[in-house]
């Protein structure tokens, strides 16, 4: 069963150029690739709130986004680099859609 992820960082004011430079040499986007299961992922900004930033991921099984959590945390310097951005760090949550309206 197909499931999507959703991921947000709260970027510590002034550190939004920061962060995204720290989140593409994380390869958060596409080191996932890596993964069995991963079908893609994409990073949002807030436009209300620019300190707000998610990441949607779409995932074949819960077990390939599991997978990932796993993987994402290896590339500690990389990592670092990035949590060294962020004003709250929130751990990812994983939801089943069951509802949706056609395209």
């Amino acid at each position: 069963m197909s499931c999507t992820s959703l991921i947000t960082f709260r970027v510590a004011p002034g550190r939004h150029a920061d962060f995204e430079a720290a989140f593409e040499r994380a390869g958060m986007l596409t080191r996932p690739r890596a993964v069995a299961g991963f079908i893609g992922a994409a990073l949002h900004r807030g436009l209300d709130d620019p300190d707000t930033y998610i990441v949607i991921g779409q995932w074949a099984t819960a077990d390939a986004y599991r997978e990932w959590q796993t993987r994402s945390v290896e590339d500690t310097e990389g990592l670092a680099a990035l949590l060294d951005t962020l004003a709250d760090v929130q751990p990812g949550t994983l939801f089943r859609q069951i509802a949706g309206s056609p395209g």
